[in-house]
């Protein structure tokens, strides 16, 4: 019966879904290779963000640590006193049941997650994907805007909205200012119209 709550959420008005803000850090670029070094979530209630039940884990691992884990700032003493992935995977499955994914390039996100679950023999899914970054990149293709380089990253996308500057490259700091820029962007685009979850999440993908 999920596909049928699934089915209800995406035809509510998108204020009335439950949203959950992600981020994954990992030990290079490649979401289909490299590994998950830490992971941040804070849940959205529109037009909440739920600090209060954020979550921020550092993960367990044998990987090698390369220039990834400097930009991140995680030792290898952090890793060594991580979680085990299991134990964060099933904290994340608990907490996100039920909710719309969102992400700052939330294609690398999943991708990262599907893999890390698939490494455990675990499969979940998402009410549906908003990503930030093809969101921003929409609005600014309707205006006619020259996306320069760097334009669509987290911190450029925020400043467009007169967002606080924060400080990147955690996890949850990410989650936190990928969840305000989804409010900024939403309330925006749809002010008091109707919107359905699914139209929100049209928008963002």
């Amino acid at each position: 019966m999920a596909w049928l709550q699934r089915w209800r959420q995406r035809r509510q008005p998108w204020q009335q879904s439950k949203w959950m803000a992600l981020d994954i850090e990992t030990n290079g670029l490649n979401p289909e290779q490299d590994a998950m070094l830490s992971i941040a979530w804070v849940p959205i209630y529109p037009p909440q963000i739920a600090l209060d039940q954020s979550a921020y884990y550092v993960v367990n691992s044998d990987t090698g640590l390369n220039q990834s884990a400097v930009v991140h700032r995680l030792s290898q003493q952090d890793i060594a006193d991580g979680q085990p992935l299991r134990d964060v995977l099933n904290a994340f499955m608990t907490a996100a049941e039920g909710h719309c994914l969102v992400a700052h390039h939330v294609a690398f996100d999943w991708t990262v997650l599907q893999k890390s679950l698939r490494s455990v023999g675990e499969t979940w899914r998402p009410c549906g994907l908003y990503c930030t970054l093809q969101a921003e990149k929409k609005r600014l293709q309707r205006r006619q805007q020259a996306i320069a380089q760097g334009e669509l990253t987290l911190a450029q996308s925020r400043s467009r909205y007169g967002l606080e500057t924060f400080t990147g490259h955690h996890a949850l700091h990410d989650a936190i200012a990928c969840a305000e820029l989804f409010l900024a962007q939403t309330y925006l685009s749809n002010g008091r119209h109707y919107s359905s979850t699914r139209s929100v999440l049209k928008a963002g993908r």
